[in-house]
């Protein structure tokens, strides 16, 4: 995946219903939800590993403006705590500034009665809007799917909502679509406020109805003028047509900002971004007269505002959780700015909380159905499905070759995986797997080739230093093990399927879902291929089904998904003492540390090879000077060689890798610290061992 296209749209409804699109996994991490609904501020290894995006990185921390006035506290008696707030953020009218209150980015949720949710939110908006004479409430997008409830409204519950929050505008993002094109366009005619959509257009090259390019506002003695971008790859991550044209973010900003310039006398030019966190500083370095930028793709939650290239981005995470107050002056330079960060203490809206209430209870009946049991915990966050082998990944790509007989390797994208917290174990209700896979796309089956499919296991892949949340597979996947590496260009190592090497030439049985299929970019191999069986059932109900017949169930780590951050070879030197075989190999270069043998495992290409006579997990690890030194029982190895035809083992351990020697750095410059994403701790090797060497063999 590129930095400027994460995995996040599909597919959305149900059964008859337009089916496509695919989530932005992420909510901000930098609150979590107790069990009250009280958010508490997570601790700093926490925030700085993990922004709820799925993937790990160094939090920004920034604190600009002429008038900042540094972290205040949180938790304040109001149910409120503020970052980066000032004094003067807070005062009232004035004719020669604008203040931006934003942004929901919901995803189409309105929260549970007892938590976070949008009755509060709506509280915060309203205050902020009656302290202030120059403030704007705007949203930058993903208002119509992906929740829960719109697998059953398709998005109309959140119009009836938005359209009661003096919303001035919103912009357009991947998860409007989600439904189609068509049914995007009547919750865009159905709302009392302006979609803002700039470089989205028909075929025929017309804007797309119900949205506006721009709009303009007067706001005490100033024109202020707002624009929306989104990200690059659009077709790829939603129900976008594919003859559709979708215009570059960079160009889109430059056209719009010279536009309202120079045909709108815009005193303050503002842009409503649904583009990844790293496209908001091309837009800073590469459009002039931008003034800000608000939003983002990426749910990242900043500390304060920043400042780059004179254009101030501002982004506040996940919707219900931070609230952004940003204001400018008449030269569209920072005054003040502040992140409203909301806890339980709230008082909610009643009625909006009375709105919420009654459309938990319209639903409460088939939501709290019990469906099954899961053994063992099930961890949905984003950092997992995108970064690891998954148990929550195992089990759905399980049912998808379940559901076909002929079924032998199966997909599941990793952003097709929702929620980012832990299921079980225990029981599992109709609701908690709605809001796991929210989405009507439907499991299809149908032939591939081998070379297509390690195509599609190398184009998930995201690459250090390009993606900004390390090195990351990207999807889940059943029938299958493969090695893969994430570093300058994505590399598929030995890829098996039931044990056996993938064949490029040979024709397998895939089962995935239409989505995927058809729409996402990294599938594109999969795009023109017949056919052979269509479920008719979304993805979410065939899990339901499979747990009712199945349960508890217990998914299980297997080493489908082998991360390799270096490839050492095979042995070079043999020695043997003590009754120990030892297998030299070159400590790798970038390695300040290598792990102990608990650390270490070896695999074969099947899955019952030794017949459970020889372990093939290492007995030792030894590191002296740049040799690495692996060691097995000689007794129970020269047995085990003696009457096996395979021809290797395969060793994966783990090192702690060197920064400097790696050199990988963020934009702006500074070394990363590795490994980035937060589902490993340290990266990981590869090494062979050659069992038909004769040094192995008895004396």
């Amino acid at each position: 995946m590129s930095r400027d296209q994460s995995d996040c749209g599909r597919r959305t409804g149900v059964r008859s219903r337009s089916r496509r699109g695919e989530p932005a996994v992420e909510r901000s991490h930098v609150y979590a939800v107790e069990a009250d609904g009280d958010l508490r501020p997570k601790r700093p290894d926490e925030i700085d590993r993990e922004c709820g995006c799925g993937c790990a990185h160094t939090r920004r921390e920034f604190m600009v403006g002429v008038t900042a006035a540094g972290i205040a506290g949180v938790g304040l008696a109001s149910g409120t705590g503020t970052v980066g707030a000032s004094d003067s953020a807070l005062e009232g009218a004035s004719d020669d500034t604008v203040t931006i209150v934003h942004d929901l980015h919901s995803h189409s949720e309105i929260g549970e009665p007892d938590g976070p949710n949008i009755a509060r939110y709506r509280r915060v908006v309203q205050e902020q809007l009656g302290d202030r004479d120059d403030a704007l409430f705007l949203a930058n997008g993903d208002e119509l799917g992906s929740s829960t409830i719109s697998f059953f409204t398709e998005g109309a519950h959140k119009v009836e909502f938005m359209n009661d929050m003096d919303l001035a505008a919103a912009g357009v993002g991947n998860h409007d679509f989600d439904y189609g094109v068509d049914v995007a366009e009547q919750r865009f005619r159905d709302s009392e406020f302006p979609w803002l959509n700039s470089a989205l257009y028909t075929d025929e090259g017309d804007l797309l109805p119900g949205t506006q390019r721009y709009t303009t506002f007067e706001v005490g003695d100033l024109t202020v003028g707002v624009f929306n971008v989104v990200l690059r790859g659009f077709h790829g991550i939603t129900d976008y047509p594919d003859e559709y044209e979708q215009r570059d973010p960079v160009e889109t900003a430059r056209e719009m900002t010279t536009l309202l310039r120079d045909r709108e006398d815009a005193d303050v030019v503002v842009c409503s971004s649904h583009t990844p966190h790293e496209t908001h500083f091309e837009l800073a370095e590469k459009v002039d007269g931008l003034d800000a930028i608000f939003g983002s793709h990426s749910h990242y939650t900043m500390d304060a505002a920043e400042i780059h290239e004179g254009t101030v981005i501002s982004e506040i995470g996940y919707a219900y959780f931070h609230l952004g107050v940003m204001t400018l002056d008449e030269n569209g330079d920072l005054v003040s700015w502040e992140r409203i960060d909301l806890d339980g203490g709230v008082d909610p809206d009643p009625e909006f909380q009375r709105r919420i209430e009654a459309q938990y209870e319209e639903l409460e009946d088939e939501l709290e159905r019990s469906v099954g049991e899961t053994a063992v915990e099930l961890d949905t966050s984003g950092s997992v499905t995108y970064g690891r082998e998954a148990r929550i990944g195992n089990l759905i790509t399980d049912v998808m070759l379940d559901a076909h007989d002929d079924a032998e390797v199966a997909f599941q994208n990793g952003g097709g995986i929702r929620t980012n917290t832990t299921y079980g174990p225990g029981e599992l209700t109709a609701g908690d797997v709605l809001s796991i896979l929210p989405f009507g796309n439907e499991i299809v089956v149908f032939e591939a080739t081998g070379s297509e499919i390690e195509r599609v296991l190398e184009n998930r892949i995201g690459v250090l230093p390009d993606n900004a949340f390390g090195a990351q597979q990207g999807q889940q996947v059943a029938g299958l093990q493969y090695e893969w590496t994430g570093h300058e260009e994505p590399e598929i190592g030995d890829v098996y399927v039931d044990g056996d090497p993938l064949e490029p030439d040979e024709t397998y049985v895939v089962s995935t879902t239409d989505y995927l299929k058809d729409i996402a970019g990294a599938y594109e191999p999969f795009r023109d291929a017949p056919v052979i069986w269509e479920s008719g059932t979304a993805l979410g109900p065939a899990v339901m089904e499979y747990l009712e017949e199945h349960s508890p169930v217990e998914p299980k780590l297997e080493d489908r998904i082998l991360r390799v951050d270096e490839d050492l070879g095979t042995q070079g030197a043999v020695s043997r003492r003590r009754g120990e075989t030892r297998l030299r190999f070159d400590v790798p270069e970038g390695a300040s540390d290598v792990a102990d043998a608990s650390a270490f495992v070896g695999l074969a290409r099947g899955d019952d090879v030794t017949d459970g006579e020889f372990d093939l997990d290492p007995t030792s690890v030894e590191v002296d000077g740049d040799d690495l030194w692996i060691g097995y029982d000689t007794g129970a190895l020269q047995r085990f060689v003696a009457r096996t035809d395979l021809e290797e083992i395969r060793v994966f351990g783990a090192f702690d890798p060197d920064p400097e020697h790696y050199g990988y750095t963020d934009p702006d410059g500074s070394l990363l610290e590795l490994p980035v994403a937060a589902a490993y701790d340290r990266f990981r090797l590869k090494a062979t061992v050659d069992i038909s060497s004769p040094s192995l063999r008895p004396n």
